[in-house]
This record gives C-alpha cells, structure tokens and sequence, in this order.
C-alpha cells in the first residue's frame, strides 16, 4: 500500500472521532432570569384574592387619596407589617378602614378650620351700617336685581364679587327672580319701567334694609 493512502486511512478515523466528540458536547440552555415580585405586590395579590372586603376597603381608601401615589403611601404608613401577620387579609383589611377613617376625619377638620378663617376673614371685611352705607348698598342691590332681570352677566358676576356671593348664594337668588313672571312680563313689554321697579325698591330697601340689601350678614356688621 502506499504511503499516502495509508496516511488517509489513519487520518480520516481521528477526524471523525473528533467530530462525534464535538457533537456529543451538550447543548447548554440558559433558562430566563426568574422575576422577583416586590413584598407589597405579593401581599396585595395574596390578601385580594377572593377577598371582595378587602378589594373594596382598597377602593375607598385611593378614591379618598386620589391623585396620590397610593403604593408609596400605604408603603409608608406600615401596611407591610402585615406581611408577618398570621392572618394577612384581616391585618390589611384592618389597615385600609383605619387609614380611611384617620384620613376622612383630618380632612373633615381641615375642612372646619378653612370655613372658621373663610367666616373669620368676611366677619373683619364687614362694615358698619351706617345710613350712608345702607343707602349705597340699596342702591347696588337695586342695580344687581335689574341686572339679573335682564340678563346681563357682565354685571352679574362683577355683582357677585362686590355682594361676597358664592355660586349657591347667586343660584337662589336667580331662581327668586326667575320665579317673578310678572315682572318679567312688565320688563318685557316697558323696558323702561324698571327704573319704576328700582325706585319703589329703594324705598323699601332703606326701611327695611336687612331683608332687601342682597346678602346683609356677610357685608355689615
């Protein structure tokens, strides 16, 4: 045999020997990195589920905080000590209502305290009745009341600032005078005539100027 053929011969088996060492390395499969849930997500899973108490204490609670980040705040104000309770839904069930009740009652006293200085600014904004004030504020009450007669929004809402007026205030009075059709009617057919209104009204109004002069007890004193 020749020399060459008996190199192939002797080669070709190492060759294949190679290549079946090569294919029987086996293939290594990385798994996906496994996501760690958060320990509030998971309490939150664990004590909601089936739990309808739960979910809806929840509710109330991000309702009444609304715009706030509510994750962080319950974060913040414990709600994770449940998380080492033995019984997790009613230690977070517990924590939603307390939190609600704590919250809805500082706002109700946040509340008082803005109307007792919103009270306490418009009792030292008042003036005093004497007749120089009295005639002048007959007389804007007459304008304010024709005003609304006819419709004139303009000097509406420049009126409600000056009388102090909050849209429920402005509300019953429109429907007052809405509820005037006669006058309406009078208006409607004789523009005119409501100088006559205002001048019967002036009379009236200086008289008797707590029940005619538009909202009195929040301008005099």
């Amino acid at each position: 045999m020749k020399l060459s053929n008996i190199f192939i011969c002797t080669m070709v088996p190492i060759f294949i020997a190679s290549c079946a060492h090569k294919s029987a390395t086996p293939i290594k499969i990385e798994e996906p990195p496994q996501i760690e849930m958060d320990p509030l997500s998971v309490l939150m899973q664990q004590t909601e589920s089936n739990n309808p108490y739960v979910v809806n204490a929840k509710d109330q609670l991000q309702k009444l905080l609304q715009s706030q980040n509510f994750n962080e705040y319950i974060s913040n104000e414990g709600i994770l000590k449940c998380v080492n309770d033995p019984n997790q839904s009613a230690c977070v069930l517990n924590f939603y209502l307390n939190e609600y009740y704590n919250l809805k009652y500082n706002i109700q006293i946040k509340k008082i305290i803005e109307d007792k200085q919103i009270e306490h600014k418009i009792e030292l904004s008042k003036i005093n009745a004497t007749q120089a004030n009295i005639q002048k504020y007959c007389d804007l009450s007459a304008d304010f009341t024709a005003a609304i007669y006819t419709n004139n929004n303009s000097k509406i809402s420049t009126f409600q600032t000056l009388f102090k007026m909050n849209k429920g205030d402005l509300s019953i009075l429109h429907t007052k005078i809405l509820k005037d059709n006669y006058s309406h009617f009078l208006i409607d057919e004789n523009p005119s005539i409501l100088q006559e209104m205002k001048t019967e009204f002036m009379e009236k109004c200086v008289n008797d100027p707590k029940n005619n002069i538009i909202n009195y007890l929040n301008i005099f004193r």
